[in-house]
């Protein structure tokens, strides 16, 4: 690791939980948040880019369901402003020369999903939450991969762009979760353990 990509590697680590991952998760169907950066800068540039725009399509699409059932206006916000992004970066790898197909959300993000959609109230709010950085998280990785990998430039300048934007998002869930009700709390009290 040289050192310009030291950097990234403690950021995605106090950010990303680490296991160890194989190549073979790196190239399955779905990227994983513990897979890093590392391991999945040597998958296929065009297949790289193509599990950007599937992790950006499960955000947006938990997004939509987040600004249509959120209660608390901060979490309806970033609901909002997630969609807005995640349509600007189909818009930017579009520029890039892809035109992937519309993503499969099934397996694991489709039951994410189908939870999100019978969920309500504080608990809705919780597991949007939850999915949302868990998703930040695997686009960290994602485009960090992207911008240490041999990918095209305007696959890595897009990337670039994204990376900073996703761990503002982080800290912005973060910050949110700390908003959000916790089971057997009274709204106006402070979170317990305080």
């Amino acid at each position: 690791m040289n050192r310009r990509t030291v950097p990234f590697a403690l950021a995605g680590a106090a950010l990303l939980p680490v296991l160890a991952p194989s190549l073979a998760q790196a190239q399955g169907n779905s990227p994983r948040a513990d897979v890093t950066p590392e391991n999945l800068a040597i998958v296929p540039p065009e297949r790289l880019a193509r599990m950007l725009y599937e992790t950006g399509a499960f955000s947006h699409a938990t997004a939509e369901i987040g600004a249509e059932k959120a209660t608390n206006p901060d979490v309806k916000r970033f609901a909002q402003f997630e969609i807005q992004e995640q349509e600007g970066v189909v818009q930017a790898m579009k520029l890039a020369g892809h035109d992937f197909p519309k993503a499969s959300l099934g397996n694991d993000r489709g039951k994410a999903i189908e939870s999100l959609r019978a969920a309500s109230g504080p608990d809705f709010e919780r597991l949007f939450l939850e999915v949302q950085e868990r998703g930040h998280q695997e686009l960290l990785s994602l485009t960090s991969a992207v911008m240490e990998s041999r990918s095209p430039a305007p696959d890595k300048i897009a990337a670039t762009l994204s990376n900073n934007s996703i761990k503002e998002h982080l800290i912005l869930i973060g910050m949110l979760r700390g908003q959000v009700v916790r089971p057997g709390q009274q709204p106006d009290s402070p979170p317990s353990g305080r």
